[in-house]
């Protein structure tokens, strides 16, 4: 235990980013974004089971938009972590460390963790999102993989029927999820920010 307060090796201690993410895994979700995801999944779920839409029909909105979800999710992550890195650079070093020290009761991480799993967690999403539509675009186009496989099954129609609709259902529901994540990341950058004014303002910065 150093004069900080803490131990500086917990601040190397991830080493890779599924540790970040297996750590992050103790932070709440907002309930909010839970219970309206678990809502958009149900909706999704029963306009997929009741939808009079051809199976050809569905199969192309699912291709087109996994290719979307793709080109989207990497668009997007791309300006989050210039933005991220961008306030992570400006973030005050004094305020940083005293946050290391002290630790945040609901997911027994370090303030500064916490705050920072919560942007790190944000980009996992985006590319497991990114990742999930890629292999739509790579395995699910007409003559891939997975539709060359399903041919050698029997009663190969409902399964490809099955196999799209899930699809259809997973991949929406990741969009809204998304935008639930993004929303989320907003606040937590106001808040970060108005965090550092508030050390300033009361004069912490000036402390020895």
């Amino acid at each position: 235990m150093s004069a900080l307060g803490f131990d500086p090796k917990e601040l190397t201690r991830e080493k890779k980013l599924w540790d970040i993410y297996l750590s992050s895994r103790r932070i709440p979700f907002s309930k909010f974004n839970v219970v309206s995801t678990l809502f958009v999944f149900l909706l999704l779920t029963a306009n997929a089971a009741f939808s009079a839409e051809s199976l050809a029909e569905t199969t192309k909105l699912v291709r087109d938009m996994a290719a979307n979800g793709f080109s989207i999710s990497l668009s997007t992550l791309g300006f989050l972590l210039a933005g991220f890195t961008i306030f992570a650079t400006v973030s005050q070093p004094d305020l940083s460390l005293t946050m290391a020290a002290i630790k945040n009761h609901t997911s027994g991480l370090s303030f500064l963790k916490h705050n920072y799993f919560v942007f790190l967690r944000v980009f996992i999403y985006y590319i497991v999102f990114c990742v999930f539509s890629l292999s739509i675009v790579v395995f699910g186009h007409s003559g891939g993989l997975v539709s060359t496989i399903v041919n050698y099954i029997p009663n190969s129609n409902c399964v490809k029927l099955l196999i799209v609709k899930s699809a259809y259902v997973l991949l929406f529901t990741g969009y809204y999820f998304l935008v639930m994540q993004l929303k989320s990341f907003i606040f937590n950058i106001y808040h970060s920010v108005m965090t550092s004014l508030r050390w300033k303002a009361e004069g912490h910065d000036e402390e020895k």
